[in-house]
């Protein structure tokens, strides 16, 4: 197999996420044989036994505001990496189980024999599957017509691919969204691994889906945490409460918000170049 990285996309101000994460990476996957990548913005990291190389993928750059976006680290990030084929994940995503480092290891083989496979979601906390592509390897299609099929769990990318999805200007959420539009035009064919399959005990990254929401704790991470002698102080950030419901007007400004007109425009005339060529 050849040389493949790992990417786990953060930012500076989720600097008390590194050290849980990776005890956990260190117990639950310790015969990981790729390059780590931790997307710092100008933070160092070193963590005992791990080889850990941290981005630090705002420094010395320019970048307007007072943070540069989501989508242009990740971009900054993408561009530091040499390998083609790239594991995302995120520094909230808690390692809860011994990774099957063969199956990853399997799954990059894969995308480096069949050269058309853009993507490949190894977890079931992504986007539900479609239709059976290949049944020896587990393999269906991503469901094409959710929003987030350009989905940000667990996946193998091959980085060319990524980097014409994403947008400098977008956030997380408007690359789930805006990404799988320009995805669906592109033409790229996603996969995921067979969910049920995944269930029925052949699980190759387990993790909490997310272990943070709206900057707090998720609840069954303190379980966790305790269960490995993680020390966190949950004080600063507090625990999540689904219980607060979000008015009418906040959900339209949260839309208004979510409605970027460059992103917007860029789709309509992807759209229109397409209707006009055929």
């Amino acid at each position: 197999m050849e040389y493949y990285s790992i990417l786990i996309n953060t930012c500076d101000k989720f600097e008390d996420c590194w050290n849980p994460f990776f005890k956990l990476w260190s117990v639950y996957w310790p015969d990981c044989k790729a390059k780590v990548f931790l997307n710092t913005e100008y933070k160092d990291y070193r963590y005992t036994g791990l080889d850990i190389i941290p981005v630090k993928c705002c420094e010395g750059k320019q970048y307007k505001g007072k943070y540069a976006s989501w989508s242009q680290c990740l971009l900054w990030a993408l561009d530091s990496i040499d390998s083609e084929i790239i594991l995302y994940m995120q520094e909230d995503y808690f390692l809860n189980g011994a990774v099957n480092n063969e199956l990853v290891e399997h799954y990059v083989q894969y995308m480096q024999n069949h050269s058309n496979v853009p993507c490949i979601q190894l977890s079931s906390a992504g986007i539900p599957d479609g239709n059976v592509v290949d049944s020896q390897d587990h393999l269906n299609d991503s469901e094409p017509n959710r929003i987030s099929y350009a989905c940000c769990q667990a996946s193998l990318w091959r980085k060319n691919v990524l980097q014409k999805l994403v947008r400098a200007h977008e956030s997380a959420w408007h690359f789930e969204y805006y990404g799988s539009k320009r995805a669906k035009y592109y033409g790229y064919r996603f996969l995921t691994v067979n969910h049920e399959w995944l269930r029925s005990g052949h699980q190759i990254i387990p993790y909490f889906a997310t272990g943070i929401v709206r900057g707090k704790w998720l609840n069954p991470v303190d379980k966790l945490f305790a269960a490995h002698d993680i020390q966190i102080d949950y004080q600063i950030r507090g625990f999540y409460s689904p219980s607060g419901s979000i008015n009418i007007w906040e959900r339209i400004k949260r839309r208004i918000r979510f409605t970027k007109v460059m992103s917007e425009l860029e789709i309509i005339k992807l759209w229109l170049f397409k209707l006009l060529v055929l």
